[in-house]
């Protein structure tokens, strides 16, 4: 399973990542906030969205675990607890020069995760229950796509067929860029496979550019995969 040179972390996890750390994995710039529709997929318990949204932007979260209230209350909490063992297991590899510490990182999280859930309404337009490989949007429905920590951070459960079909799906519905960070596992180890997907986009006319962004979560873990249907 994937771990950081120590405990497992075991399993999916749902996190609560705020916009300040969207700005550094994703290098968004206030005019990226304000031009135009951007898909989060899979959105987890992020409250980016929502905060897109106050500023005047628009902004859809998507994600399969989106349901009733207290199911999805619920999965947040059991995640944010596991996230919290985990951490207090003293995993090795984690970037403590971004993260802060793990008391800093654990706040940040509660605090997101509690504006999330304020924000969050079961049948929302601004939260669709959905998940790759299928997405129920039009194609180049938004302007920009952003997906962290699901490709390339559980090799475990995400197979290479599985990465080149959720690129191709995201890249589908987006007519500007689809921009995934990070491109490497919990311990910053890049995934084993990438030049094959890049290979693969390609030769269905998607072409692809790694950039280094202003976070890392790991040692290593601070590249950025941009992708672009030509």
């Amino acid at each position: 399973m994937t771990s950081v040179s120590g405990p497992l972390l075991g399993k999916l996890i749902v996190t609560p990542r705020p916009l300040f750390d969207y700005r550094n994995m994703f290098l968004l710039t206030d005019e990226d906030l304000l031009a135009g529709p951007i898909l989060d997929c899979p959105a987890g318990a992020s409250p980016f969205g929502a905060q897109v949204r106050s500023r005047g932007g628009t902004a859809v979260s998507v994600d399969p675990i989106y349901g009733p209230r207290a199911s999805v209350e619920s999965r947040v909490a059991a995640d944010l607890a596991h996230v919290h063992s985990w951490l207090a297991a003293g995993p090795v590899g984690l970037d403590w020069s971004y993260l802060g510490s793990a008391d800093a990182m654990l706040r940040a999280f509660e605090v997101s995760a509690d504006y999330f859930l304020a924000d969050y309404v079961e049948g929302s337009p601004h939260y669709v229950a959905a998940g790759l490989p299928s997405l129920p949007f039009s194609s180049g429905r938004f302007r920009l796509t952003l997906s962290s920590h699901l490709l390339f951070t559980y090799p475990e459960y995400v197979t290479y067929d599985q990465h080149v079909t959720f690129l191709l799906e995201m890249t589908r519905v987006t007519s500007g860029e689809v921009r995934v960070c990070p491109v490497a596992d919990p311990a910053g180890v890049p995934y084993p496979r990438l030049d094959e997907v890049r290979s693969a986009l390609a030769s269905h006319g998607v072409s692809t550019e790694l950039r280094q962004a202003k976070s890392a979560y790991s040692k290593g873990g601070d590249d950025i995969l941009a992708c672009r249907r030509e």
